[in-house]
Parts: C-alpha cells; sequence; structure tokens
C-alpha cells in the first residue's frame, strides 16, 4: 500500500473531541500453511461513474441490497465472512459499508443520498468513498485516495473498542488472521471493513446519533464518577501508559 506525507483526521461516527484512533493492519496469522497472496486483475470498468449504482449486488450468496439500511442478515456473521473468503465482490463490500455509515440509495435518481450518514463522516465524505480500491490499480494516483478512506474507516472506531472482532466472530468459520505473505491491498482491506462493520453492529447497529450521544455522555459520567470515588478513597488515578 501506498504511504502518505499527508496526515490524516481522525472521524469519529458519533461526536467525540477525545478519541485519537489510530490506523490498524488487521490481522496476519492465518493458519501455518505456506501461502502465497492471491493477485487480482485489474478492474478498470469501476472506475465508470455509474458502476458504483448500477453494477449488480446480492449475487453469489452474499446478502446485500441498496435499499433501505442494513438488516440483521446482512450483519450475519455466516454473511461478513463471505468479505474474508472473497466470495464478496468489492463492490458489495463498499455497500454494506456505505449503508452502515448511513448512505441511503436513491433508486429513481440512481445515486446515493447522505440522508442518515453520521455527521462528521458526512461533512468529509459527501460522496460514499471506495473503502477498497474497486479498480485493483495500485498507483499513487488511483489507489491514494482508497488507502485514506479505509484508514478513515479504521480510525473512527473508538479507543475502547480497538480490538480484533474478526477473530472474535469468526473463528467458528475457522479465521485465525492471516499471513503476512497472503496480504494485499485488496485482502486486507476486506478484513479491515469486515472488522469495522462487526464493530458496527455489536455497538452502533439500531441506535440513532442522539442514542449514541446519549450512551457516550452517560459512560463519561459514570467513568468521572468512578475515578473522583478513587480519589476520595486516597487511590491513585494516574492513567497507565499503554502501548499505542
Amino acid at each position: 500500500q501506498h504511504a502518505t506525507k499527508t496526515p490524516a483526521k481522525n472521524i469519529c461516527l458519533f461526536e467525540s473531541a477525545d478519541d485519537k484512533s489510530e490506523s490498524t493492519s488487521g490481522d496476519e496469522t492465518y493458519s501455518k500453511k505456506n501461502v502465497k497472496p492471491i493477485i487480482l486483475d485489474p478492474f478498470p470498468q469501476a472506475a465508470n461513474p455509474k458502476y458504483h449504482v448500477t453494477a449488480p449486488v446480492g449475487e453469489n450468496g452474499f446478502v446485500v441490497s441498496r435499499h433501505g439500511g442494513p438488516t440483521k442478515e446482512e450483519l450475519a456473521d455466516e454473511n461478513l465472512f463471505k468479505i474474508i473468503d472473497r466470495t464478496a465482490s468489492d463492490l458489495e463490500v463498499n455497500t454494506l459499508v456505505w449503508k452502515c455509515l448511513g448512505y441511503r440509495f436513491d433508486s429513481a435518481a440512481e445515486k446515493w443520498t447522505t440522508a442518515e450518514v453520521f455527521p462528521k463522516w458526512k461533512e468529509r465524505y459527501p460522496e460514499p468513498p471506495d473503502m477498497i480500491g474497486m479498480q485493483r490499480i495500485y498507483s499513487k494516483e488511483v489507489d491514494g485516495p482508497c488507502l485514506r478512506n479505509n484508514q478513515a474507516l479504521v480510525r473512527s472506531i473508538p479507543v475502547d473498542n480497538k480490538k480484533s472482532y474478526l477473530k472474535e466472530y469468526m473463528k467458528p468459520f475457522g479465521f485465525t488472521g492471516y499471513q503476512v505473505a497472503e496480504l494485499t491491498p485488496n485482502l486486507t482491506r476486506r478484513a479491515q471493513c469486515t472488522n469495522w462493520l462487526l464493530f458496527y453492529r455489536e455497538e452502533l447497529f439500531g441506535y440513532t446519533v442522539e442514542e449514541l450521544r446519549e450512551r457516550r455522555r452517560l459512560k463519561q459520567e459514570k467513568e468521572e464518577q468512578e475515578r473522583q470515588a478513587k480519589l476520595d478513597a486516597g487511590e491513585d488515578v494516574s492513567e497507565e501508559w499503554k502501548p499505542p
């Protein structure tokens, strides 16, 4: 993947000035077998401005529709596993992520709207961004924006929720991670999108932005009460250093 000298800005899906999440590279321990990366052919058709609104989705057994919001079936473990085992197409992965971010498809106008997009995300991405790199052309000019889009998605997971949802929920399907030797930009981003989708399902799905803000406020209030109780008891409340 391409490096960029421009520092990326964190985007928290529900507003928080305190979140300073960092990009992660995904899980990198799959099996003990010797593996080689699967290099996919370039797909320049994805550059067509109409591709993301007219190309078929919901095929090959992957459950996803452009219409409406995300569903329990679309976010089911067995469906999300089809992202990391490459059953789902790049467009299908993007489509599900877009729906979870709040983009809604207007079939009459053949366009995605920002009807329910998280406020901070909508400010930066008025159009649904490519999280995968659907053209599979890994030049800085073509793929650089896709890389940064994916990094922004990863960083949107709050620090308190930084963990491998993949290993926790995909383990029943035999997934334990990847070997570094088999990682490609496409596979790495699929893993990161799946991890984000699992985070979304477990922490955000079914709540409004207002409800999420209230949950966060109550959590911060509880943490402050616990901190004050420790101070009153004469306990040390200095934060322990944690590695990034």
